[in-house]
């Protein structure tokens, strides 16, 4: 069904790496995940780059979505994002 999207590599991981939750460092994305371009630079700057909604595909949001985890919380300062596994409904009443 189409190519590979910019933020597949977030989903493979999380899925892969997951747990009852999953933490990365803005670092541990930019090396592993994307070690030619790194996180984009509002992803650093703005807690909206981060929101678990899928209407903005050019953010991340479909990349822990579609691995069935939601960002609960993000740390702009320390640098770092935790993920956990979707409850269901929680993200539809957003």
């Amino acid at each position: 069904m189409g190519g590979k999207k910019k933020y597949d590599i977030i989903t493979d991981y999380i899925r892969n790496n997951g747990g009852t939750q999953v933490t990365l460092t803005f670092t541990q994305i930019d090396e592993l995940l994307f070690p030619a371009s790194g996180l984009p630079k509002t992803a650093r700057k703005t807690i909206d780059w981060w929101a678990n909604d899928y209407r903005y595909p050019e953010k991340g949001a479909y990349a822990w979505l579609n691995a069935n985890y939601e960002v609960i919380h993000v740390d702009l300062v320390k640098e770092y994002v935790v993920f956990r596994p979707l409850l269901k409904g929680t993200w539809l009443l957003k």
